[in-house]
């Protein structure tokens, strides 16, 4: 008898161990795809020399090959200068909301002199087999300087 009690709490112990390791492995897989993801889409803005027609078509084109479909809340509260995209077929940035979900967000900041640099926002899930979604984490990324090239309708909605 005691020995079926021993193996069972050692089966319950190996058990949660593999789960664990099981849920490591998955937030480390979901972590790496999100960074390779924001890379590839930093690349973008810094090829195309900041927000326009063409760099969004092509960061939201990226985006839906990639199958990247995880959304976040971009801004706690009211903050001047954050934009998002809450749908990946238009490539119109529009002010970030409190508590609103978007696939990504940007920011401007003044670099040096006259260039400027970006903020990108991405969001990655940590899903558990059998248990679901058990929490949402926020990845960003930053652009070099860069003298950008937005177009008149990104240039003033992101502040430049």
């Amino acid at each position: 008898m005691r020995t079926n009690l021993g193996s069972t709490w050692f089966m319950q112990l190996m058990i949660l161990f593999i789960l664990i390791f099981a849920g490591y492995i998955i937030l480390t897989l979901n972590y790496s795809r999100t960074i390779k993801i924001k890379n590839e889409a930093v690349a973008m803005i810094e090829k195309y020399e900041g927000m326009n027609d063409s760099s969004i078509k092509l960061v939201n084109d990226f985006f839906i090959n990639s199958r990247y479909e995880t959304m976040g809340v971009c801004v706690k509260e009211e903050e001047n200068g954050v934009y998002g995209l809450a749908d990946l077929n238009s490539t119109m940035l529009e002010p970030a909301e409190p508590g609103k979900k978007y696939y990504y967000c940007m920011k401007k900041f003044k670099g040096t002199s006259r260039s400027y640099y970006y903020q990108l926002t991405l969001f990655y899930e940590f899903n558990l087999p059998f248990i679901g979604n058990t929490g949402s984490y926020t990845v960003r990324g930053t652009t070099t300087n860069i003298h950008s090239a937005d177009s008149d309708s990104y240039s003033s909605i992101i502040g430049g």
